[in-house]
């Protein structure tokens, strides 16, 4: 009996934090339609970058690409907060964290910018579109008033998150691969087999060069082959013209 009814409160808490969760994701930002100007951008992006361009993955340069979304997000928040303090709807206490907060998030878009350009392949991971959205969606509405921060929705932002990551993983997986990524591979498996071929072409004609200088060696005609001289060591070899014939032949005569 003990065991059931831990298990129903667990959960039912389970169950309020779900709704929290989903009430922050798709209900907050049409009580507000302010933070649809940050919103509706952030969704349309995530829409087209994940689907069309990181199906199988992110490389570098869209990381840092995306690590843009949150690092602007996080000057709005501040211009927000600020907006809301100057207007007696934010305590001083709360204005300090919300702009701790956005610290912290401007922070995360900068480290994936640097690691990004450094080339740390880490950003591959935590710079995708999916991570970004997520973040930049579920703390809006806590900026423009509408979800109370508080510990039972911080709580369900990193219970759910799998849930969210994995849902948009099973979507790429069934949804048919599009004709634009089709083709940017395409494009660059002929681009990888043009350089290759233009690589075995210069091999090539460096070794049609060997061929030459081993050539001029063999044939004597080189740098280390020159030929004597009167003033050499060797001397020029006795003519055997028909100058010297000639004179020879007057005098048996």
């Amino acid at each position: 009996m003990a065991f059931v009814e831990v298990a129903t409160t667990v959960g039912l808490y389970v169950w309020e934090l779900f709704k929290i969760w989903l009430s922050t994701l798709f209900v907050a930002p049409f009580k507000k339609f302010d933070m649809l100007w940050v919103l509706v951008p952030v969704w349309l992006t995530w829409v087209f970058t994940e689907f069309f361009q990181e199906k199988k993955g992110t490389s570098l340069g869209n990381a840092i690409s995306n690590a843009v979304t949150p690092f602007w997000a996080s000057l709005d928040w501040t211009r927000t907060s600020i907006r809301f303090f100057h207007t007696g709807e934010l305590s001083l206490g709360s204005l300090i964290g919300r702009i701790a907060l956005s610290l912290i998030v401007l922070s995360y878009g900068m480290t994936i910018i640097v690691l990004g350009i450094k080339g740390n392949k880490i950003v591959r991971y935590i710079g995708r579109i999916r991570e970004v959205t997520y973040l930049i969606a579920v703390f809006t509405p806590v900026f423009y008033n509408v979800v109370p921060l508080s510990f039972k929705l911080v709580l369900a932002i990193i219970v759910f998150f799998p849930l969210f990551y994995f849902t948009i993983e099973l979507i790429d997986y069934f949804t048919p691969e599009p004709k634009a990524m089709k083709t940017d591979e395409s494009d660059e498996g002929g681009l990888k087999k043009e350089e290759s071929g233009l690589g075995d072409l210069s091999s090539g004609l460096g070794g049609l060069g060997e061929f030459g200088d081993n050539a001029g060696r063999l044939g004597g005609v080189g740098p280390e082959s020159q030929l004597p001289t009167p003033g050499s060591s060797g001397g020029m070899p006795p003519s055997k013209g028909p100058d010297k014939g000639f004179r020879g032949g007057l005098g048996k005569f």
